[in-house]
């Protein structure tokens, strides 16, 4: 069976089981509805509930007339809320006595609330109400009248009885209460003792007696939370909390048993009719498996390998197979592909190598010109000079003046014809030692300074000093043991590099080549001031083709062939640096060279 079949057959089989899904999810969703609707009912009830604590709780903590006034409308709220769940559930048996008992203990904790209210109505809501604002009214009344009296004793003796009103007010210990009882009976003496008048006394009284009122209502109310009106409430509230949590959880368990029986149901049909299509997947599976695992062994080895003669070789005529066969003509064209690909590679090596070397050569004829062009100059003087002495001399005319004269030029003509073939000597000797060949060359030792200087003066036709300015801060006393061809075709490579892209047009180039000692290391730098790279060639400035002259002549194999170079014939490291504001710096850490250097 073709895959095509097989697609077939997979799609009348899923539409089949969605039919039967949709089915089974109609039924799931009226129940899921019909919980979900229960559920928000019930969370809105338990909010509402929720918000009547929580206002309680500030009536707790804060005691402030705003908050006793948003109870009702709470209580009303969350009265409405049950109504609504209360309907809902008519028709639940199991639910329905739970609801109801939850109905008696909400009236009961709302009755606890109440009483609590009146309890602080009572106490009063800030320092001028209730019976907290008239002993308060007394206590300052009585500071008034006995101010100015001259009796110490008494207005510390009533400062220390409010000092103790508050700590107890504030810390609701019964200690301070006590100690406030005896600071009145103390207050009381003085009063009789100092013989004031019976106004003071009845102030006093009325202040004893409504701190007492205050007390025993506070007493009533609770001074903590395990005592009096707010233990009840507390209490009451608990049971409210475990019968709605109850119902809570009934309600849950109701729901879910029905949609089980849905859910049951429908998973078993759509089992029965999965396992078929497994049984028939897995017949299929079986035959394109081991196909595809045959593919993926053979793209894993040419990924890992990266070699391209791997094949497939699959038999079979459906669509894995015709893949598998398309694979092995891709592989066998991509292996023809690479064969000419490093063909060509290799022929631009080379010619990039030849066109640097033919840079050096042209910039070396043109050096050597110039002394050999005085030397036949010099030769040809030379020889007119000794053809006119042999023609005096024969015709028996020779004076000792024109001899004389013809010896001083023939001297001179001699001394520019030595000067310059010294000259050319010079050069010829400078351009075996850049371009000695490498192939079958050993290490030698040689000056790092005196090398880099001869390669410049390869190239002196081109680095014209209008146009180029040279700087070399190479120490005199630094030699290498290493292989001096290899670093005359980087430095050379970086010239031409200068020559063809660093350079801006009108603009004079600085290049400065310089060497560093740094943990037994040469740090090889060639800087220049030029055009710089652009930041999207710096990270593969250093792969075969990659360059900016694309368009312009250039090959992109110069810093590829002076990598390989550095890496591994010299075993050092090479990297490229490029500034935002322009220029180029080759660094070039030679950690497997051996050089001596002797400080001055």
């Amino acid at each position: 069976m073709q895959l095509k079949q097989s697609v077939l057959f997979f799609k009348i089989a899923a539409l089949t089981s969605a039919i039967v899904i949709i089915f089974v999810s109609w039924f799931l969703y009226y129940e899921v509805s019909r919980s979900a609707r229960l559920t928000a009912q019930l969370t809105q009830l338990q909010t509402a509930l929720q918000r009547t604590i929580d206002q309680e709780e500030h009536i707790l903590i804060r005691a402030q007339k705003d908050d006793v006034s948003a109870i009702p409308q709470l209580k009303y709220s969350y009265q409405d809320s049950f109504s609504n769940l209360l309907n809902s559930m008519a028709n639940e048996e199991a639910l329905l006595p739970l609801l109801l008992q939850l109905d008696e203990l909400s009236k009961a904790y709302f009755g606890k609330l109440d009483e609590l209210i009146r309890l602080h109505e009572q106490l009063g809501y800030d320092e001028n109400a209730g019976i907290y604002g008239e002993f308060r009214g007394s206590a300052h009344a009585l500071q008034d009248r006995i101010s100015g009296k001259a009796i110490p004793q008494l207005e510390i003796a009533i400062l220390e009885l409010r000092r103790r009103e508050k700590d107890f007010l504030l810390r609701a210990d019964l200690s301070y209460l006590q100690q406030h009882e005896q600071l009145v009976m103390h207050a009381e003496q003085l009063i009789k003792d100092s013989a004031l008048s019976e106004e003071i006394s009845n102030l006093l009284k009325r202040y004893e007696a409504g701190f007492a009122s205050y007390v025993a209502i506070l007493r009533k109310l609770g001074l903590h939370d395990g005592e009096g009106v707010r233990a009840e409430l507390f209490t009451e509230k608990q049971k409210l909390r475990s019968q709605f949590e109850l119902v809570s959880i009934r309600t849950q368990a109701v729901t879910q048993e029905r949609k089980e029986s849905i859910i049951l149901y429908g998973l078993i049909l759509i089992v029965l009719m999965n396992i078929a299509v497994l049984i028939l997947l897995n017949y299929q599976n079986s035959k394109v498996t081991r196909h595809i695992l045959a593919i993926n062994k053979v793209l894993v080895k040419v990924a890992k390998l990266e070699d391209f003669s791997l094949r497939v070789n699959i038999d079979g005529n459906d669509e894995i197979a015709q893949i598998a066969h398309q694979l092995d003509d891709l592989l066998a064209f991509i292996e023809t592909l690479l064969a000419r690909l490093s063909a060509a590679q290799q022929r631009l090596i080379e010619e990039a190598k030849m066109a640097s070397l033919g840079n050096m050569v042209s910039g070396f004829a043109h050096e050597l010109n110039t002394p050999l062009g005085v030397a036949i100059t010099s030769q040809s003087h030379l020889k007119e000079q000794v053809a006119t002495l042999k023609s005096q001399l024969e015709l028996g005319k020779l004076q000792r003046q024109t001899l004389t004269t013809l010896i001083t030029e023939a001297e001179a003509a001699l001394y520019l014809l030595e000067n310059n073939l010294h000259r050319t000597a010079s050069l010829v000797d400078d351009f075996k030692l850049v371009a000695v060949n490498r192939e079958f060359e050993e290490k030698s030792t040689f000056n790092l300074k005196h090398l880099v200087k001869n390669v410049f003066d390869c190239y002196q036709s081109e680095l014209n000093q209008e146009d180029y300015a040279i700087e070399l801060e190479i120490p005199e006393n630094l030699t290498l043991i290493s292989y001096p061809s290899v670093f005359s075709q980087v430095v050379g490579y970086s010239i031409n590099n200068c020559i063809k892209h660093a350079k801006i047009d009108g603009q004079k180039l600085n290049i400065v080549v310089s060497t560093v000692l740094i943990n037994d290391y040469i740090h090889f730098y060639f800087k220049d001031d030029g055009a710089g790279i652009d930041k999207e060639l710096l990270p593969a400035i250093f792969e075969p083709f990659v360059t900016s002259k694309r368009f312009s002549g250039g090959t992109g194999l110069g810093l590829s062939i002076v990598y390989n170079l550095v890496t591994q014939k010299l075993k050092g490291e090479i990297k490229m640096q490029s500034p935002a504001h322009g220029g180029a710096c080759l660094h070039i850490i030679l950690t497997g060279t051996e050089f001596n250097f002797t400080e001055e």
